[in-house]
């Protein structure tokens, strides 16, 4: 391993994220590592190894996904200085989680001879929904989280610890404080076509549901019930109905990866996008 390679540690809420985010770095030279486990460059390829050995696999039931937030889902490299592993934490509220992916990378580097000769550091990034939270808060929220005592604006990398950089975006609306990533990708999505845009607002607004038809729907005991909280995000669907008219079945992280919905021109143009790259460079 070269001296000097910044390893950017990514935490995401969910594969929404880390497929939107690994867009806009392959649109700008980032490559995908497709490595198997064992051939990532050491250290990584013993801890990775170490994680994936220690989960009890009989301990886990039929149909089970992800298999440990610890192991990256992604990981990318940009030329010879850059490696990026982006994890998939399930959600917002996972400060445990966060905490232990920080230690779990910086533990890598120690104060002996041959874990400081590897010539390292780290920069940890999060991304999180401003939702109805907003911008403000979402940062201040992780900015005491992690302890940090400069002000932490959005996009921004900070000085973190001893030799390693922090930083945070949130995805936000373009005309509010709030928002999701959603708000984002449609904005790229409606922009190709007014008249298919137009008719697929018209399909949501002719076709509203019941809000207790969208709870999932089980049986128990022998009877039909619904069951939790509604599962309708009307930006997610209408996300999803664009991209069903090109790759049916495909769930929104594939439609978000290989849609001609988004392209470069639509990423150079997109101040949010712009940020979230500068946070790579």
């Amino acid at each position: 391993m070269s001296n000097n390679k910044k390893i950017i540690v990514v935490a995401c809420e969910g594969q929404h994220d880390i497929a939107f985010i690994t867009r806009i770095l392959v649109a700008y030279e980032f490559s995908i590592i497709n490595d198997k486990i064992k051939d990532f460059s050491f250290p990584f390829n013993y801890k990775f190894k170490n994680i994936a050995e220690s989960m009890v696999i009989a301990d886990r039931k039929l149909g089970y996904q992800n298999p440990n937030y610890l192991l990256p889902s992604v990981a990318l490299s940009y030329g010879d200085d850059k490696i990026v592993f982006m994890h998939n934490l399930s959600g917002d509220g996972r400060p445990a989680e966060r905490r232990e992916l920080i230690e779990n990378y910086s533990s890598l580097v120690g104060g002996d001879d041959f874990t400081s000769d590897l010539g390292f550091s780290f920069r940890f990034l999060f991304f999180f929904d401003a939702d109805n939270i907003g911008v403000s808060a979402r940062l201040d929220a992780i900015k005491n989280e992690l302890n940090i005592a400069s002000p932490l604006l959005n996009g921004d990398i900070l000085s973190y610890g001893d030799n390693n950089e922090v930083g945070c975006y949130i995805y936000h609306d373009y005309n509010s404080e709030e928002g999701v990533l959603e708000d984002l990708l449609l904005n790229y999505f409606s922009n190709k076509d007014d008249s298919l845009n137009s008719s697929i607002n018209d399909f949501f607004s002719a076709n509203n549901l019941e809000a207790e038809r969208t709870k999932e729907f089980i049986y128990k005991d022998g009877a039909e019930i619904y069951k939790g909280s509604s599962k309708f995000h009307p930006k997610k669907s209408k996300l999803n109905l664009f991209g069903q008219l090109q790759f049916s079945g495909m769930n929104n992280s594939v439609i978000i990866a290989k849609s001609d919905f988004i392209r470069k021109s639509d990423l150079d143009g997109c101040l949010q996008s712009n940020a979230i790259r500068d946070m790579f460079l």
